[in-house]
């Protein structure tokens, strides 16, 4: 099956050399788009977020009560560190920062070129954008997964509650099967 959101990655990657800044990942599952990071861009450090222990009953419960999603206890659950490390080329410009996010970003004070932002929930996502967008370096761009997908309609609420906070976002479709989009900083 062609990967449009690993194909969109590539043509990003160029532009992204050329950017200063770390690479992060919030929503690693089990590391396969980590790895891809990882391995275009070996030299940098590239922070990974997530419980790794599938979806939070906070962000759960918010699903629920919003109807979202019917995300449950125990989804994205299989995974492990070591499976993830294993992916990686270049393990040691991996940080992992293991937990609930945003409280796991306390003390990271880097700048951004690349972030993946792949969190499913709206709890996450909405935390996400408003942690990562601002410490985005000029050019940057988040790869913003699930964004118009039906399974995971609180993708697309969060962007919504950010925009009406914060203003609009510059996002191009990327015409994958998710509804992934670029988000622009510029």
């Amino acid at each position: 099956a062609l990967d449009i959101r690993g194909a969109v990655f590539d043509l990003l990657a160029e532009r992204v050399n050329r950017l200063p800044g770390a690479l992060a990942e919030l929503g690693v599952y089990q590391g396969d788009f980590a790895a891809k990071m990882n391995h275009r861009f070996p030299e940098r450090t590239l922070y990974l977020f997530d419980t790794f222990e599938g979806f939070d009953l906070r962000d759960i419960q918010v699903e629920s009560d919003s109807r979202y999603s019917r995300a449950a206890q125990g989804d994205f659950a299989d995974t492990s560190l070591d499976l993830i490390l294993s992916k990686m080329t270049d393990p040691e410009h991996i940080v992992i920062r293991k937990g609930y996010f945003p409280e796991t970003a306390e003390g990271v004070n880097d700048t951004f070129a690349l972030v993946s932002l792949d969190a499913d929930l709206y709890a996450p996502t909405l935390s996400g954008l408003k942690w990562f967008y601002p410490r985005m370096v000029r050019g940057g761009v988040i790869l913003l997964h699930d964004y118009q997908n039906a399974r995971f309609s609180g993708v697309r609420a969060a962007v919504a509650a950010y925009e009406a906070e914060y203003g609009p976002l510059l996002m191009l479709p990327v015409g994958d099967l998710h509804g992934s989009v670029m988000i622009i900083h510029p």
